[in-house]
């Protein structure tokens, strides 16, 4: 019983997220708040991104491409070859960035005007965790 209403208010997290089309989402992302590393994602029509992580030193660290797509009507954004950063301290572990085989699929919102997707583990309970913004067009 537990696992039914779990998987419920899942779904029904996944779908309050606001509806997007392709057009709007691409553009330039960074992270809201990081300390410890800066990283900007780039979305571009042909379904491919392009992602650099660099040190709070501003030494890149990560440059790469990868595949994206709009999940559920748009509300979704999937990442594929995707490195999880959850604001590391790349001074002390550079070797994270390697880790680029995982993917994940994030809820795209829009707040005080601008789109945003949250890629912490508990995004959908606790807001603003790990959180990226569109900062520009293409």
């Amino acid at each position: 019983m537990t696992r039914i209403v779990v998987v419920t208010i899942v779904g029904l997290l996944a779908s309050c997220g606001s509806k997007f089309s392709t057009q709007e989402v691409l553009g330039r992302y960074t992270p809201t708040d990081y300390v410890y590393c800066f990283d900007t994602i780039n979305f571009h029509e042909n379904g491919i991104y392009e992602r650099h992580v660099y040190n709070v030193n501003g030494l890149m660290l990560l440059e790469m491409t990868g595949k994206w797509e709009l999940k559920k009507e748009g509300t979704l954004i999937r990442l594929h070859s995707y490195y999880h950063n959850l604001d590391d301290d790349l001074l002390a572990f550079p070797e994270l960035v390697t880790d680029t085989l995982g993917g994940g699929e994030f809820v795209l919102d829009k707040r005080n005007g601008t789109i945003e997707f949250c890629v912490g583990a508990y995004a959908a309970d606790l807001p603003d965790q790990n959180c990226y913004k569109k900062i520009g067009a293409q």
